[in-house]
């Protein structure tokens, strides 16, 4: 019989998640009310339900399709007074896939009449023709060909074989006018398959029904966490009109409920925290493959044959022996002692709810202030402190800060400012709150001024804001930068330079206010691997890019910050590609030393018998060219003349001449290649360990 199965969450009673219920709040034996909601900023939120009961009764969580496995992943209920929880109850959908597999139909979307009638083979059915009445089972479907009147074509239209008392009838698709099964189980098949195939078009709500066991009027709570929006933030900022005065900061909260409940006065937190979250499919029933084994058959008592002391079983007989231990163990049961959760006490399951939803010391309330802050372990939290309504599907901003903290106007200069700076204000988080990130919009007095933005500000922690462009304020900026080689040794046989680079970058800052002066907060680029120099101004304060530095600003005045930063760098020099001229420049200006030079000088003297060597191999190889191409040619001329004539006789000679020059220049060229060789050799080892500071 195929049906959907209600299935069973079995949860543990316990007692204690948190302490007592809000006032005046009762249960009517249906559904919880929201009575708590606590909001992250990681797209979860902790829900909480709560009310009275009396003796046994079932209550009602409403979630969507979407929502169930969140609460199936979380949920916690508690009876607060003696009760025992029970089971809760919902409806699960049996996979589409087995319903139709179990029909015989392979795919679902594509359910036809014969298809439904070719797998329903054997089954009794009234059919309701045209011109009859068909009682009979089902023999099968089949396709057949008609020629369609007046064309020259066929037309391929589907039939249903029936067998009736009177004989086997065969009725064509279009002829049929109703048809019904008579089995009352395929009809609930039909009817179960229908309903899941609509269930997976739509989302629907569904239900969880708590069971409650007990006696007299009791206290009952669930707490669960599911996907909800993350709370905002956005601050408003007020400059006083005198400076010292303190800088007011209102804190506003953005939340919304796209619950299809109404928070109706709730108990509300917005924690700071990113609790790890994750989804998973709970609520669609999960079917295992088992392996297929064949029946045991048994055989005639046969003698066993061992060796070694092991017997020889058949391999399907120890695969169905490690089955049956591996489902044993699958369906070991929790250990004595413990919870659904496992946790082994109720007083553990109140603290593990209460670690957020505790009471936690007010940091600061003031009037135009709804909240207190919080912490709890490393977790940072507002708790609103006035019971909170926002309607299903609604939005509310509250107030969750309104503090005095310190700060000062400022005008703020930046490396990407287009020639004046900004308007802004350098505040403390002196509220003894942590700030979230949000907009801020600031109030120069009673008059808007702009709007900025701030990220994570903790306790105690400064921040700049810039709000506006300061039109009375120019800025220019330029930058110089230069390199002096410092020092030059030698090393391993290389010329090591050792330079120093020099940035300077400037700020000129001009003043068109003639009633009021700035402090200008000037940021400069901080230049990797290099360092400020000492005798230039000092930072107030440094960044992992920027340096800022502050410069008093006169009314009508112009001021300018000239900023320098220094490193040194090192580079190598072959020997032979540094001249001696370039060495003896470096001498002169103190960066390379009298040993230095005198090595250079050394280097030179040797590299340039190296070369005159070299110079004469290869004029000795031209002249040898000439020679041999000089020897071709009078070979040429040879070939037509008598070994009698006078000319033969005079060519005959001048290749003789040659021949005694060639053989000489051979010589020489050799004698000059092998001491070229021998000098550079010498020169290689006397640059391979050469190191002069």
């Amino acid at each position: 019989m195929l049906m959907r199965r209600p299935t069973t969450l079995l949860l543990a009673a316990t007692a204690g998640i948190a302490a007592g219920l809000p006032a005046g709040l009762s249960l009517s034996q249906d559904e919880l009310p929201v009575s708590a909601v606590t909001l992250y900023r990681s797209g979860v939120g902790s829900f909480e339900r709560a009310g009275t009961v009396a003796g046994d009764a079932t209550v009602t969580l409403s979630a969507t399709a979407d929502q169930i496995n969140d609460l199936l992943k979380s949920l916690v209920v508690m009876d607060l007074d003696g009760g025992r929880v029970g089971a809760v109850t919902y409806t699960a959908d049996e996979p589409v896939k087995r319903l139709v597999e179990a029909l015989g139909i392979s795919d679902p979307s594509q359910i036809t009449l014969t298809k439904l009638l070719a797998s329903f083979r054997g089954a009794t059915v009234t059919i309701e023709t045209t011109d009859s009445t068909i009682n009979g089972r089902i023999l099968g479907t089949d396709t057949v060909s008609r020629p369609v009147p007046g064309q020259d074509s066929v037309v391929q239209t589907q039939r249903v074989s029936v067998l009736t008392a009177a004989g086997i009838r065969t009725v064509s698709e279009h002829d049929i006018r109703s048809l019904t099964l008579d089995d009352p189980q395929l009809r609930a098949d039909m009817d179960a398959l229908l309903e899941a195939l609509a269930t997976q078009r739509t989302e629907r709500s569904r239900s969880l029904e708590i069971e409650l066991r007990g006696n007299g009027d009791r206290r009952v709570r669930a707490a669960y966490v599911q996907e909800a929006p993350i709370w905002k933030t956005s601050y408003r900022i007020i400059l006083p009109e005198k400076g010292g005065d303190p800088v007011g900061l209102q804190g506003w909260a953005i939340v919304e409920n796209t619950t299809d409940s109404d928070w109706d006065g709730i108990t509300l937190s917005l924690v700071a925290g990113r609790p790890v979250g994750f989804e998973m499919d709970l609520s669609q029933p999960l079917f295992v493959p088992r392996p297929t084994l064949p029946v045991p058959i048994e055989m005639a008592a046969a003698s066993k044959a061992f060796a070694g002391g092991q017997s020889f079983f058949d391999g399907d007989e120890r695969g169905r022996d490690r089955a049956g231990r591996a489902s044993s163990d699958q369906m070991a049961p929790i250990g004595r002692g413990q919870n659904s959760l496992g946790l082994t006490s109720s007083a553990a399951v109140g603290e593990f709810a209460e670690s957020v939803l505790a009471d936690a010391e007010v940091m600061r309330q003031s009037m135009a202030s709804a909240a207190a802050a919080g912490q709890s372990g490393e977790v940072f939290f507002y708790r609103l402190s006035d019971p909170v309504t926002i309607g299903r599907q609604q939005s509310a901003m509250l107030p969750i800060t309104a503090a005095d903290i310190q700060g000062r106007r400022v005008s703020v200069s930046s490396p990407a400012d287009a020639g004046h700076p900004m308007l802004g204000a350098e505040i403390t988080n002196t509220s003894g709150l942590k700030l979230m990130p949000g907009p801020i919009s600031v109030y120069d007095g009673t008059a808007f001024a702009g709007d900025a933005q701030i990220g994570y500000v903790g306790a105690g922690d400064e921040r700049l804001l810039a709000f506006g462009v300061d039109l009375d304020v120019q800025t220019e900026r330029s930058s110089d930068q230069r390199s002096v080689l410092t020092k030059l040794v030698i090393r391993d046989g290389v010329y090591v330079r050792t330079s120093a680079e020099e940035s300077v970058q400037t700020v000129e800052l001009t003043s068109n206010d003639e009633d009021r002066g700035r402090t200008m907060i000037v940021e400069v680029p901080r230049l990797s691997g290099w360092e400020l120099d000492a005798g230039g101004p000092d930072p107030y304060e440094v960044t992992e890019s920027l340096y800022r530095f502050e410069v008093d600003l006169k009314p009508s005045g112009a001021e300018t910050l000239a900023v320098t930063q220094r490193r040194t760098i090192d580079s190598t020099v072959g020997l032979t590609r540094g001249d001696l001229s370039w060495v003896l420049r470096h001498h002169q200006s103190g960066a390379a030393s009298e040993a230095v030079l005198a090595a250079a000088r050394e280097f030179a003297r040797r590299n340039a018998e190296v070369n005159r060597l070299q110079a004469a191999v290869s004029n000795l190889d031209n002249d040898i060219t000439t020679i041999t191409q000089d020897q071709n040619r009078i070979r040429g001329l040879l070939g037509p003349l008598s070994r009698q004539d006078q000319l033969y006789s005079r060519y005959l000679r001048q290749l003789e001449v040659s021949e005694d020059r060639l053989e000489t220049l051979r010589t020489q060229r050799a004698e000059a290649e092998s001491e070229r060789r021998t000098k550079r050799s010498a020169l290689d080892e006397w640059m391979r360990g050469l190191t002069i500071e």
